[in-house]
């Protein structure tokens, strides 16, 4: 009878019954890398993060892994560095895709458990609880920890400068703000379009409205997120401007990603999709480096765009209905079996996006503050310009589902108080 009572207070214990959905989680990603992926080759840009890990931990850092003694930044650095450590440890055994496979499924567990602290903040237990059940199962956040992309390290930088976030908005500390500024540094690292976090962060730490915080301070410290974020930045970008011929910031593959995102295949086949072979059309030096091809495929895209800009408001609407997946099902369930995303993942992804999408407009509405609105939906707008301009691929919503499924955590809440009201009024009757 004690072992009983005792195990009942266990199982109270908030973090007991966290520590069970994140065990799940990761035993949902465990099953897909061990069951499904674990044989397969990297392809599409699992294939550089890969290569791009195993030449760090050979001490060729940032070195083309297919160009040898050529510089190589084609995506940020971050997702291959941390990737580097067990590449070196595994890489004898031959087993190190493996590895760096079950390193992204780490990231995804502690990322279950973070989800959990934004609901807990935002709205009590419950809330946190239904959070971090909803990242274990969604297929969309589980599929890339089995991976070896950056949508993993990026997925846990959002939810954590959300965390800090939602954190500084009702203390103004200090540790909070830095925290901000170094995670939006790691996010501009890890995809180039989110250094717009930094920008954020900093325009949130100015608004936040306080009797005890002047204009002058509020300033201040909104400066001083600008300054963190370009301190994490800067040796990178310092780095590349002495490796390559022409200016490299982040990375190279803005040449790359503008190419094929421009062309007949794009917005006139397939319309909205994007088509890396459009940007292999590009003439290149044999002795070109990266940062000069990347400048030869950006010309020929923008030149592209221009010549056929009475079409591109199709293509836009195209690529705004891809990413948010009221659209083209068929054609991104194909771009992501290129990418190692089986037909059947993509669909079970598109599914519960829907349900998730209703939920957060129902946990929208029970927001009652209008600066924690903003923290969690900032991003939405973001990648959707993202996908009018470069790519609709439905990973890249990503960033943004870090806010919607906190939202559908409080409307799933929501619905569960109501029905529960629902009852005891039955009941009383």
């Amino acid at each position: 009878m004690g072992s009983v009572v005792v195990m009942k207070s266990m199982w109270q214990s908030w973090w007991t019954r966290l520590s069970v959905i994140a065990g799940f989680g990761l035993f949902v990603r465990l099953a897909f890398v061990l069951g499904i992926t674990r044989f397969d080759e990297p392809v599409g840009d699992q294939l550089y993060y890969s290569a791009q890990a195993l030449t760090n931990a050979r001490g060729e850092w940032f070195e083309q892994p297919f160009a040898q003694g050529m510089p190589a930044a084609d995506h940020p650095p971050l997702t291959s560095f941390l990737l580097s450590p067990v590449t070196w440890l595994t890489e004898a055994s031959g087993s190190f895709v493996t590895a760096q496979r079950l390193t992204m499924t780490l990231i995804g567990v502690i990322s279950i458990v973070i989800m959990a602290m934004i609901g807990r903040l935002l709205a009590g237990e419950r809330v946190g609880t239904i959070a971090a059940v909803i990242t274990a199962v969604y297929a969309n956040v589980w599929v890339n920890d089995g991976l070896i992309m950056a949508e993993t390290p990026t997925f846990f930088l959002v939810a954590i400068s959300t965390l800090l976030a939602l954190t500084y908005r009702r203390r103004r500390d200090i540790a909070s703000l830095l925290g901000l500024g170094v995670t939006a540094g790691l996010l501009a690292l890890t995809r180039p379009e989110l250094a717009v976090v930094t920008v954020l962060g900093a325009a949130l730490v100015f608004s936040v409205a306080s009797a005890d915080l002047s204009l002058a301070t509020r300033s201040k410290r909104a400066a001083l997120v600008l300054a963190t974020s370009l301190v994490i930045v800067s040796p990178w970008i310092l780095w590349n401007q002495s490796r390559f011929s022409d200016s490299v910031f982040i990375s190279t593959n803005d040449g790359l990603t503008l190419a094929g995102a421009n062309c007949d295949s794009t917005y006139y086949g397939d319309v909205g999709s994007w088509d890396i072979w459009c940007a292999y059309e590009t003439p290149v030096p044999i002795d070109a480096d990266a940062s000069t091809a990347s400048k030869l495929m950006r010309r020929d895209g923008l030149a592209y765009l221009r010549d056929h800009i009475g079409r591109y408001p199709v293509v836009a609407a195209a690529r705004i209905a891809r990413v948010l997946s009221v659209g083209f099902i068929g054609s991104n369930s194909n771009a992501g079996v290129s990418e190692g995303r089986p037909t059947w993942v993509s669909l079970l992804g598109v599914i519960q996006f829907w349900f998730i999408a209703v939920a957060a407009t129902i946990g929208w509405r029970n927001v009652s503050n209008r600066s924690d609105r903003w923290i969690l939906l900032a991003l939405l707008p973001v990648i959707v310009l993202v996908a009018m301009v470069a790519n609709a691929y439905v990973r890249f919503r990503l960033p943004a589902e870090v806010g919607l499924i906190v939202l559908a955590a409080i409307g799933l809440n929501h619905l569960l108080n109501a029905k529960q009201k629902q009852k005891a009024s039955c009941a009383s009757e």
